[in-house]
Parts: C-alpha cells; structure tokens; sequence
C-alpha cells in the first residue's frame, strides 16, 4: 500500500456511494464486510478498493440477494451479472414482517424495520421492502388491511423521521425547508425527505400546507437555502399558479415532487 494512497472518511464514503454511514458500520459489525483502516482515534477510512467493493455489494443487492449471502457470493469470486434471472423481487425480510403485521406485534415489526433500514440503501428498502409489502396488505380483508397499514405506516414513518433528524446534525448543504401538501404523515413523503437528506439538507418538515400561496409573503430565504414542495395528487389550475409564484420569490433552490413536476407548466 503507498503512502500517497487516497482515504476517505466515513462520511465522504456515503457521498459517493449512497450508503449511510450507519449501513456501512452494520456491513463491518455483523457482517465482517469492507473491513477498513482506523486513525489513532479509531476513526473509519477507506480505500478506493473499499470503495469498489461497496459498489460490488450494491450491485448484489439490486439483484435481490440479502445481505447475509453477499459475503459468500465474494468470497467465491461471483460477479452480479451472471445472476440476472435469479434477481428477487423482495428482501427475504419481508414475510417476517407481514406475519408481525397481521397478528399486530408492533415490537417485532419495529425491529424487523429497524433491521432492513440499517443494513440496505434506501433505493433497496423502497423497491424490495416497501413497495412489495405495500402491495401484499393491498390484497388482504379491508378491515385488517386498514389496521395492518396504519400500523406499517406509523413505524417506517417514525423511523424515516429519526433518520431525517439524525442526518441533520451533519447536513452541509443547508437549511431546506419540506412543504407537504398532504393531509398525513405518509410514507413518500419522508422517503423523499431522507432523498434530500442524503443530499446533505438539513430538512425541516410541515404537513398539512393545503395552499402554499402564504409562503409568497414570507422571506424564506432568511433562514433557508432550499424549498421542497411534496404532493402525491396532481396540482390544480389555483396550486400551479401559487407554486410558480413561490418559486419565483425565492432566491434559494427549489424542488417539486416528481407529481408535481410532471404537471407544474
């Protein structure tokens, strides 16, 4: 190893790759991957093989293989692309948590949650943990599915808003302030608050703004340096009209869910 290799700190380490720094630490902890070099201080840093091999596990991941076989697949020298038809439409961890979802064991749900959104990036959580789950309670009794899906809610909820708040204390990019147009805490919309956190916004979130035609007498830019505006239903004529016109009072940066991207003029 030369001495004019280049380290990365941990946090350096989650900006290139997408993975937080928590995730990397359970990868090392439980699962004696990506084993890197510590300061005197005991501070991570990593290589660019480290990061390499980050990047390698990603790649497994996304072909659906949890997170417990990637260290056999490395260690036998398997790349991800000759498994493209084995690929999983969901994490192993998923029926596990629809069994604690349907007999309503909060405790167990909340650690299965806790488990899958610290070992696996957010876009693996979404796609093979989220989404499939969400669809399986969509198909049961109407009564268990309204209990079932609050409880579901309420718990991935809360755990995304301590990830928000966790991620704020080193948020370099800014203040940003998070505008929902709903009527409830829901899930998208703090998975696009985590979006913009791992952007390295420190996100302060308000619900229930049904018109956020108020924001035009407000000088924002004071104590934020972005604007996020989140709904799930296209906007109206009167929404569209307020939107442009906030967007044109503030100095900072501004960004619209993708619904409202789509049908903003």
């Amino acid at each position: 190893m030369g001495c004019s290799e280049k380290l990365y700190a941990i946090r350096e380490v989650s900006e290139l790759t997408g993975v937080k720094p928590v995730t990397l630490r359970a990868w090392q902890r439980r699962y004696n991957l990506v084993q890197p070099q510590r300061t005197e201080k005991g501070h991570r840093l990593y290589t660019d093989q480290d990061i390499a091999l980050i990047k390698l596990i990603q790649s497994w991941l996304s072909k659906g293989v949890s997170i417990g076989k990637v260290k056999g697949l490395l260690e036998a020298n398997m790349t991800p692309s000759g498994v493209g038809s084995e690929q999983s439409d969901y994490l192993e961890e998923v029926e596990p948590l629809l069994n604690a979802l349907a007999s309503l064991r909060r405790s167990k749900a909340e650690s299965v949650i806790n488990t899958v959104l610290k070992e696996y990036p957010l876009e693996v959580v979404e796609s093979q943990f989220i989404s499939p789950i969400l669809s399986a309670l969509e198909s049961i009794k109407r009564a268990q599915r309204i209990l079932q899906i609050s409880l579901f809610t309420s718990l991935i909820v809360s755990k995304l808003e301590s990830i928000i708040e966790s991620e704020n204390k080193a948020a370099k990019s800014g203040k940003c302030l998070l505008i929902n147009c709903g009527d409830s805490r829901d899930i998208t919309s703090r998975l696009w608050a985590v979006h913009l956190s791992d952007k390295s916004w420190n996100v302060t979130l308000m619900d229930n703004v049904e018109d956020v035609s108020g924001l035009v007498d407000i000088n924002l830019a004071d104590n934020y340096q972005a604007l996020a505006i989140y709904s799930e239903k296209p906007s109206t004529e009167q929404q569209k009209s307020a939107i442009r016109q906030v967007q044109e009072n503030f100095d900072g940066e501004c960004f619209l869910s993708d619904v409202l991207n789509a049908t903003q003029d």
